[in-house]
């Protein structure tokens, strides 16, 4: 069956290649939605469940609602516990950080960008309280905070299977994880992903990053193709003829306002 593709970059897709067991663990670190662009949405519906660490107050609350299964932390990730300053920004939140530079940056593009006080945990705390299982993936998105959060984390105690982080090539980061006995195997242009030493025979899958061998479908697509049949349904039950003249005064007055919705009315009695 094809698959259906959540992820910016198709990072559920390389995932699925080494699980494909219906159940597993997962933590998310900047995990914004419970859908869009999302890395963990085709394994939660797969029965999967974990943890979703999220700063964004709205984010948190769609979070929350859409994924009642997992466990769902308002909070931010750093390399010490207390209160730090977040840069939200309303019309771009996936973008939102801790980190200064980076907000500075939102705003010289004309982004708006707020500042509030968000309490924030390590990564080896948020494991601690709430992990109680094998952690079959962790990924990382923090919007060029990616060193603090992989800097609290105690990687001899708690060992992800496969961690992907987003950025771009040689961060400043990679010694952290290198050193901590993980092995790197992917970049697939916008995420790097490794594999911890001990399960190194996962290398295998990560070769490539996702591609049409995969057989998969992005749900950006998958949202176009809803909406083309929904318009094509408005032509059921018309003559060929009739469907045909529908079609052409729908192209003729498409771009009319107000004729859309007269449309609607008129076709579906037609």
């Amino acid at each position: 069956m094809t698959m259906i593709s959540y992820a910016q970059n198709g990072e559920d897709v390389v995932l699925s290649r080494l699980f494909r067991r219906d159940e597993g663990f997962y933590v998310d670190v900047g995990a914004h939605d419970p859908v869009h662009l999302s890395v963990t949405k085709h394994f939660y519906d797969r029965g999967w469940r974990g943890i979703n660490v999220e700063p964004a107050p709205d984010s948190f609350a769609a979070l929350c609602a859409g994924r009642p299964r997992d466990i769902n932390l308002n909070l931010g990730v750093s390399d010490r516990e207390g209160v730090m300053d977040f840069y939200e920004s309303p019309a771009a939140s996936g973008w939102s950080t801790f980190n200064k530079q980076h907000a500075d940056n939102l705003r010289a593009r004309g982004l708006e960008v707020h500042t509030k006080r968000i309490s924030v945990s390590t990564l080896a705390d948020v494991f601690r309280k709430y992990v109680d299982r094998p952690i079959d993936f962790l990924k990382v998105d923090a919007e060029s905070h990616e060193y603090e959060v992989l800097s609290g984390g105690d990687w001899r105690r708690w060992r992800p299977r496969v961690v992907l982080v987003e950025s771009g090539p040689a961060p400043a980061w990679e010694p952290l994880l290198l050193e901590a006995g993980y092995l790197f195997a992917l970049f697939d242009g916008i995420n790097r992903f490794y594999v911890s030493s001990e399960e190194s025979g996962l290398l295998s899958g990560l070769e490539a990053g996702a591609n049409f061998m995969d057989d998969y479908v992005p749900y950006a697509h998958r949202l176009q193709l809803d909406e083309y049949r929904a318009r094509l349904a408005a032509f059921d039950g018309l003559t060929p003829r009739a469907a045909a003249c529908a079609r052409r005064v729908q192209r003729v007055c498409r771009g009319v306002p107000g004729l859309p919705w007269l449309l609607r009315k008129i076709i579906p009695a037609a």
